[in-house]
C-alpha cells in the first residue's frame, strides 16, 4: 500500500535502519538517528541499485514520487549519470537494459516538468487531479502497451456521466503525457490522438452571449452600476466588452505588454490558445480604463492581480462570478460571451470577415489562408476596434436614455 505523509511522520527510529515501501521501488529509510530519507530501488543491466531521492520532510512525499519517476525515465535516456552507471563495470559498448516504463512514471515525469514552469496553484491543482485519474486507471501499465481503446475506457464513462468537457480535458492530459513520452524516446506515437472521433463532441461555440443591441446596452449599464462598488472588476468587464479577449488572456495581461504610444496590447504566443503572438489594437475607451486601473498601483506585473496575492493573476472565476451577481447567469451571458457579442455584431455591421477572425485570434481552417502575421490587417483592425467601442458606447447611452 502507498504511504501517507501521516504514516511517515509517525515512523520512529530503532537500533537498525528500517525501510518502508511506497511502491514502485520508492521507499523511506529511517536511520537510528531519526533521520528519514527517500531512496529508490531500481534495476540496471541486471543489477540491483539504489538512488538517494531526498531527505524528509525537506523532500515531500509527493515530490519524492515525482523525482523517482523522473529518474526512472532517465534510465531510458542518454542521461550521463545513467550511462556512467551502466558502463562503469561493463564497458562503454554495453547497451542500457532497464525495466519497462510504467504510465505512472511517465505521467509523474510530466507533472514534475510542469511544476518547474511555476504555473498558478489552481492550474497545477487541476492538472494534478486530472493526471491522477489517468494514473488510477492505467498507472501500472507499460506506457508502450496503452492503446486508444484503453484511453476511451477511461474517458467515455466520464462523458456518459454528463461531464463531457472533463472527459475531453482528461483525454488532453493523456495526449500531453504521450507527447512528453515521445520527446523522451519512450513511445513513437500518441494513441490519444485517435480517440477524438469516438468521443461525444465537446460543446464548443455554445457559450452564452447577448447579441441584441438593446440587451447589450442593458448589460453595459449593469456593469457600469457594478463598477461603483467594484471598480477594478467592473473595469475589467468593460475591457472584456471592448476588447473581447479570452478569459486567460485578460487575466494574464501584464503592464509590460501594453504599448501606450502605439495604443496596442501585445500578447505573447505562450499566453495564447493557438500559441501565436497576438496584437489587440486599443480603442480610446480601453486606454482610459487601463489608466484608471494603473492609478490603484497594486505593485504587480499583472494589470488584474489577485487581491490576495499581487504576484498572481486574478481568479478564473472572478468575471463570471461578477456577471452572476448582476443577474447574468450561464444560460444568458458568460465572460466568453463577449466574444459572441462582438463576432455577431461586427459581422452584422459589415466589417471584413478576415479582420474579425484575426481579432478573435481564430486560426483559419483553410491552410491557404492560414499564413500568420501578428500584425496582419492591423490598420483595418484598429479602425474596427475603435468603431466597435464607439458602438458599444451608443448602446449604453440609449439604454440609459430608455430607463
Amino acid at each position: 500500500m502507498p504511504l501517507t505523509d501521516t504514516q511517515i511522520r509517525a515512523l520512529s527510529p530503532s537500533e537498525k535502519r528500517v525501510r518502508c515501501s511506497d511502491g514502485g521501488g520508492l521507499f523511506v529509510e529511517i536511520m537510528p538517528s531519526g533521520k528519514k530519507v527517500f531512496r529508490l530501488a531500481y534495476r540496471l543491466n541486471g543489477g540491483q541499485r539504489t538512488k538517494l531521492i531526498g531527505d524528509y520532510p525537506r523532500t515531500s512525499l509527493a515530490d519524492a514520487r515525482l523525482k523517482a519517476s523522473a529518474f526512472k525515465l532517465d534510465l531510458r535516456s542518454d542521461d550521463p549519470e545513467v550511462v556512467a552507471l551502466a558502463t562503469r563495470k561493463r564497458g562503454s559498448e554495453m547497451p542500457i537494459q532497464t525495466e519497462e516504463v510504467r504510465w505512472e512514471d511517465v505521467a509523474n515525469g510530466y507533472l514534475l516538468l510542469r511544476q518547474q514552469s511555476s504555473p498558478a496553484a489552481r492550474t497545477l491543482a487541476k492538472l494534478n487531479r486530472q493526471i491522477a485519474v489517468t494514473i488510477d486507471a492505467l498507472g501500472d501499465r507499460p506506457v508502450t502497451s496503452i492503446t486508444a481503446e484503453d484511453i476511451l475506457g477511461v474517458v467515455n464513462p466520464i462523458a456518459a456521466s454528463g461531464r463531457v468537457e472533463t472527459a475531453h480535458e482528461i483525454r488532453t492530459r493523456f495526449s500531453q503525457v504521450f507527447r512528453y513520452a515521445g520527446a523522451r524516446g519512450l513511445v513513437t506515437h500518441d494513441p490519444a490522438a485517435f480517440t477524438i472521433d469516438a468521443m461525444v463532441p465537446r460543446r464548443r461555440g455554445e457559450f452564452s452571449g447577448i447579441t441584441d443591441p438593446k440587451e447589450v446596452g442593458k448589460l453595459l449599464v449593469a456593469i457600469d452600476v457594478y463598477r461603483e462598488n467594484n471598480p477594478i472588476v467592473g473595469a475589467a468587464l468593460l475591457l472584456s466588452a471592448y476588447l473581447f479577449p479570452r478569459n486567460t488572456e485578460l487575466r494574464g495581461m501584464r503592464w509590460s505588454e501594453i504599448d501606450w504610444g502605439a495604443a496596442r496590447w501585445e500578447v505573447p504566443g505562450d499566453r495564447m490558445k493557438m500559441g501565436r503572438d497576438h496584437i489587440v489594437p486599443l480603442p480610446s475607451q480601453a486606454i482610459d480604463l487601463l489608466r484608471l486601473i494603473k492609478k490603484y498601483d497594486f505593485g504587480s506585473e499583472f494589470v488584474l492581480p489577485s487581491p490576495r496575492d499581487p504576484k498572481r493573476m486574478v481568479s478564473e472565476m472572478t468575471f463570471n462570478g461578477a456577471l452572476r451577481r448582476m443577474g447574468y447567469h450561464s444560460d444568458r451571458h458568460v465572460h466568453h460571451g463577449f466574444r459572441t457579442t462582438a463576432s455577431t455584431n461586427l459581422n452584422e455591421m459589415g466589417w471584413n470577415y478576415d479582420w474579425i477572425e484575426r481579432q478573435l485570434a481564430h486560426v483559419p481552417a483553410n491552410k491557404v489562408r492560414s499564413s500568420y502575421n501578428k500584425a496582419q490587417y492591423l490598420n483595418g483592425r484598429a479602425e474596427m476596434m475603435q468603431a466597435y467601442a464607439d458602438w458599444l458606447d451608443v448602446c449604453l447611452e440609449k439604454s440609459v436614455a430608455d430607463r
